[in-house]
């Protein structure tokens, strides 16, 4: 993902951490940060998000939990905030997004929910809101965006291609609620999304990690697209470089 001055930030394994690389970074360059060791919490870290002030946000998989560094951390150094803990429902949590008033959204892969907190949310708090149930149409939802009017748009792995999807909802759906929108079907080039995101236009782009398929692509949608609709424009082949994509942000 990319801050806003137009640095480069992106999760590694073995160890973990995440390392921030120079807008105009090519080749083999050293990352002019790297936030790594014990004290970080750091356990097979997913999505990234920032807040207006410049604070990191990961969604920590290993330990169902949310990490929150300060603007410009680098090193061995401990989040400043940690949701975490029974109440938050946090379940395998993987794509995180903000809103304009600092709500956080949650993607829980395991728990087939949406999960809020409100702004400065801290330790095992309950969310201000769940999305969650049969009519919502989550399946292992993965990647999730917001657009300026704070409607949501998720990314559901599920199993295969065949179910693969993604779905939209108003900006006060709770509960069970139904999609306004479902991109699904054979047109789509949907297989196994995981990482979605919107431009300024309000297109969406989705990438797709094909764990069965192995055919890599990200696809783009108008954002008025609803039902088996083909992509405006797709991204694939052995050019590409694609390998297992997850999230992805402007």
């Amino acid at each position: 993902m990319l801050d806003p001055t137009g640095i480069v930030l992106t999760t590694s394994a073995n160890p973990w951490r995440i390392l921030v690389f120079a807008a105009n970074a090519a080749g083999d360059v050293a990352p002019v940060a790297a936030i790594s060791g014990a004290n970080t919490l750091l356990s097979h870290p997913t999505g990234l998000a920032l807040d207006q002030r410049g604070r990191l946000y990961v969604a920590n998989e290993g330990t169902n939990s949310i990490l929150v560094f300060a603007n410009g951390a680098n090193g061995n150094v401990p989040p400043v905030t940690v949701i975490s803990g029974s109440n938050t429902l946090l379940d395998v949590p993987d794509g995180i997004a903000l809103d304009l008033r600092g709500r956080l959204y949650v993607a829980n892969r395991v728990g087939n929910t949406v999960t809020v907190f409100a702004p400065g949310a801290s330790g095992n708090v309950s969310p201000v809101d769940t999305l969650a149930g049969p009519g919502t149409g989550l399946d292992v939802p993965s990647g999730i965006a917001l657009d300026p009017a704070s409607r949501i748009y998720v990314a559901n792995t599920s199993s295969g291609a065949a179910t693969s999807s993604v779905t939209i909802y108003a900006a006060s759906a709770t509960g069970n609620a139904t999609p306004s929108a479902t991109i699904s079907g054979s047109n789509t080039g949907l297989d196994q999304p995981r990482g979605l995101t919107l431009d300024g236009a309000g297109k969406i782009y989705v990438a797709s990690s094909a764990l069965v398929s192995n055919q890599y692509r990200i696809t783009v949608y108008d954002g008025a697209a609803n039902g088996n609709v083909a992509p405006l424009r797709t991204l694939a082949g052995s050019n590409t470089g694609l390998s297992v994509p997850s999230h992805l942000s402007f």
